[in-house]
């Protein structure tokens, strides 16, 4: 990774496979630094695929991803991470049979001992709940707990990158509510930010860009603004319920 570019999340034409068979066609998006970009869309419309070949954990059949400048298509997942993306995946997947501070020594291990204190620090300080569990097993955290722990373990590192699949997913909105303030802290100090989110209120409310994924294809491409105010795009795409 080139250390003085900072261009952000580039997906240019991408098709992702599954089981060797497309399920995603064409897909362009861009998540510059310094704000949220928003990926909106039903349950199947191929959000997470999308999300888990930007980590490298499935193949890309045809098209291209760029992180600030690098070209990361078909790296391993380590790759991806060193080159400065890091992705938290839906469905809170900590380690359960350990400490909340073994997790995060987990999630820092490939870092210097001086770069993991600094991300040890600042993720404390966007989570300051989680230093009163830190001898805590991860099975005995709440929801919530869970989902901080998980996006702690993402940000350790000081990604340039950093995306984020289902967010709300299974937590109550009190939960949801404290966890959207961190998302738009890291926006501001420099980080490009995708959020990938199934329903579009609380995604719309804290991007700038958004994209509509429907059917493995972008049906929308433009600001969050725009289309909070077009409700019958949404209720086409299935986002909100009456």
């Amino acid at each position: 990774m080139t250390e003085a570019s900072n261009e952000g999340l580039k997906l240019t034409s991408l098709s992702v496979l599954r089981a060797g068979r497309p399920v995603t066609h064409d897909v362009s998006i861009h998540v510059p630094p310094g704000q949220v970009t928003t990926i909106l869309g039903p349950n199947g419309a191929g959000k997470s695929s999308t999300a888990a070949a930007i980590a490298g954990l499935v193949a890309v059949g045809s098209g291209s991803i760029h992180a600030n400048g690098s070209d990361i298509t078909g790296m391993r997942p380590e790759r991806v991470r060193a080159e400065g993306v890091s992705v938290v995946p839906e469905g809170r997947r900590l380690l359960t049979d350990l400490t909340v501070e073994d997790n995060m020594r987990v999630a820092s291990y490939s870092l210097g001992k001086a770069a993991a204190a600094e991300g040890l620090d600042y993720t404390l300080q966007l989570f300051p709940e989680l230093e009163k569990r830190w001898d805590i097993g991860g099975r005995l955290l709440s929801g919530g707990e869970q989902q901080m722990v998980v996006l702690a373990q993402a940000l350790v590192s000081k990604p340039k990158v950093l995306v984020v699949d289902e967010l709300s997913l299974g937590l109550a909105p009190i939960v949801v509510k404290r966890l959207v303030p961190v998302l738009a802290e890291v926006a501001n100090s420099g980080v490009a930010v995708l959020l990938i989110e199934q329903f579009a209120h609380l995604a719309l409310e804290l991007a700038t860009k958004a994209y509509v994924l429907e059917g493995g294809r972008i049906r929308y491409d433009g600001t969050a603004a725009e289309l909070s105010e077009q409700p019958e795009l949404l209720h086409a795409a299935y986002l909100l319920r009456d």
